[in-house]
């Protein structure tokens, strides 16, 4: 199917939220709560067109990265949240047999709650098909409640079109306010069914709960790099000058460390590897300052609008021993990275005797990044 119809609620305040914007223009890590809401449904090759509800009073909106998609149109939405739904009903002719219907501040939306949402209702016959998450912490009324007897209910649902419009309409005609289109499809005797949602699928109602989506929203990548050393005057580990009686063999200064880091950020990047930027085959990368590596790293992370979070790395040898050393390591690391030391994870271990690290013939470094938009 690719001719799905969705519609947005985004025309409420946030008077919960108690901020001077509605929470729907809030960031999280550089995007607003609208623009990572509406974005899942852009993408979809489901969806033909989406429909946001907005207020009439609005300034923010176009500032927004979709404003100018060909699948967006805007309608004003109503006083309530079923009114605003109900308004962009009215916009679509019936050539729509199902209607997604979200919320502006429920940000982590994925296609596969989409996907499961069309296999759901059409495999059910019902007219709504909802997300639910189980609820988890006790409740109470007077006194405790059976909390397997309820569940919280998410959005998006999808519903039968004119089975929706005709329940919303209903509602309205009775004076009685749908908190959400299961409700309205229930209200008019109509069939849902349900799916087990995400608890990751969290709306945005507290300002803590911003909070909560700036930690979800990273992007990971792991490096690895090992270089075999040799007898010699020292090795470079994070920038650091290691006075010992190795050197590590390399075509360049052979930082392994940096390098590990270097392939992790290019990994979460989606950019490749060393190896694409700085091959060992070509002469200008002879000796190369693997700070050079990290500079070329950061300038394509601010390219992407793009930040590290923080860093894990676990550098795996006989000798040296690191950690005399592992303060100083992590200054440099913090200078060259641009972030605070707090930031970065620095462990040591050694491979047991094992293998050639455990003959003191190499030494490895694995690490992850955590990388996030700028704020």
């Amino acid at each position: 199917m690719n001719n799905l119809l969705v519609i947005i609620a985004a025309a409420g305040v946030g008077k919960r939220f108690g901020s001077n914007i509605p929470k729907q223009y809030s960031k999280i890590n550089g995007k607003t709560v609208i623009e990572r809401s509406v974005r899942p449904f852009i993408d979809s090759e489901n969806v033909s067109k989406v429909i946001l509800a907005i207020s009439k009073d609005d300034l923010e909106i176009k500032n927004q990265d979709f404003y100018n998609s060909e699948k967006i149109e805007f309608v004003f939405g109503g006083e309530t949240r079923q009114n605003s739904i109900f308004n962009a009903l009215i916009h679509v002719n019936n050539e729509y047999e199902y209607v997604l219907t979200h919320d502006a501040a429920r940000p982590n939306v994925i296609e596969d709650d989409i996907l499961n949402l069309l296999r759901d209702i059409n495999e059910s016959g019902a007219s709504c098909s909802y997300l639910y998450t189980p609820v988890y912490d006790s409740i109470k009324q007077i006194q405790t409640e059976d909390k397997n007897k309820f569940h919280l209910v998410q959005t998006p649902q999808i519903s039968r079109l004119n089975d929706l419009k005709l329940s919303l309409k209903k509602c309205i005609d009775d004076n009685i306010e749908s908190p959400d289109e299961s409700f309205a499809i229930e209200y008019a005797n109509l069939k849902t069914s349900r799916i087990q949602g995400r608890r990751s699928n969290i709306k945005i109602t507290e300002p803590e709960d911003l909070e909560i989506l700036n930690k979800f929203s990273t992007r990971s990548g792991i490096g690895f790099d090992l270089h075999k050393y040799e007898d010699g005057s020292g090795m470079i580990l994070g920038g650091f000058n290691i006075n010992c009686r190795y050197k590590i063999i390399a075509h360049s200064d052979g930082d392994v460390l940096l390098h590990s880091i270097a392939d992790s950020i290019l990994g979460a990047s989606g950019l490749g590897d060393i190896g694409k930027y700085f091959s060992d085959q070509d002469d200008k990368n002879k000796n190369l300052d693997s700070s050079e590596i990290i500079r070329f790293c950061l300038e394509k992370l601010n390219e992407l609008n793009l930040e590290i979070y923080n860093i894990d790395a676990t550098i795996i040898c006989e000798e040296p021993k690191i950690n005399p050393h592992r303060d100083n390591i992590l200054k440099s690391l913090s200078s060259l990275l641009k972030i605070p030391v707090n930031k970065i994870g620095l462990k040591a271990t050694t491979s047991e005797k094992i293998g050639i690290i455990g003959k003191n013939q190499a030494i490895a470094v694995q690490s992850i990044v955590n990388l996030r938009d700028k704020k």
